[in-house]
């Protein structure tokens, strides 16, 4: 089982057992396909960055309601040849990505809200996304100058909330989630094996065809990853 960081291991077991008996059962339920199941679970879990107790529940609650909309999908094509059961199925996995979706925002709503405010108090807090974001979007020094006799101040602490807020949607999720964003823009859409939830659809067109500074970092970062 995988930890939480950030996490006392209490926690992250409870929400483990609490997750484990959440999902729906695997096509093929065998002990080895539901390790494989959980674990995985888990691993998504792990991968929205939960740092609080609450935030790990609601992780927990995200996953499981996207497995339970792709369970949907795959009892409807196993009942393809009848019609009401089809419609019936896909219904439900669309509603149920609907809620999936719809938690997820606000749980990345949450968490960048959070992450503006530990900026505004150290600049040190936006370390969770990468170096490569700081590459991305802080412009080169400016040369040394002359001293003068009346310096301007030194630009305040929180400017790196300001350049977040002001970031596109699809600009945010590169800035916290670098690994599942440059997946994304290597893959040129969702990757086949999707093991995180996925974002809207118009985030993931802006992520594969996006051109500013911090989506083409994206680049040397799956770059980066693959050599290491």
């Amino acid at each position: 089982m995988q930890t939480l960081p950030n996490l006392p291991p209490a926690i992250a077991r409870e929400v483990f057992a609490t997750l484990c008996a959440a999902l729906p059962p695997p096509a093929t339920d065998t002990p080895d396909v539901r390790a494989a199941r959980d674990e995985a679970a888990m691993a998504a879990v792990v991968a929205l960055h939960p740092t609080d107790p609450l935030e790990a529940k609601l992780a927990a609650d995200i996953v499981v309601a996207e497995a339970y909309a792709m369970d949907s999908f795959r009892l409807a094509g196993e009942f393809r040849n009848d019609l009401a059961a089809t419609i019936k199925c896909r219904a439900q996995a669309n509603a149920t990505l609907r809620q999936m979706r719809s938690l997820l925002r606000e749980y990345r709503r949450t968490q960048a809200e959070r992450d503006k405010a530990l900026t505004a108090m150290h600049p040190a807090a936006m370390e969770r996304a990468g170096y490569w974001f700081h590459e991305a979007t802080v412009p080169e020094p400016a040369p040394p100058s002359a001293p003068s006799v009346a310096a301007e101040p030194a630009p305040p602490p929180n400017h790196v909330a300001t350049e977040f807020e002001s970031l596109s949607e699809a600009e945010q999720y590169a800035v916290l989630y670098a690994d599942r964003a440059a997946r994304i823009r290597a893959a040129g859409g969702l990757p086949p094996r999707l093991d995180f939830a996925p974002p809207e659809p118009e985030i993931v067109e802006a992520l594969v065809n996006g051109t500013s500074p911090i989506l083409r970092a994206l680049d040397r970062h799956s770059a980066a990853t693959v050599e290491a």
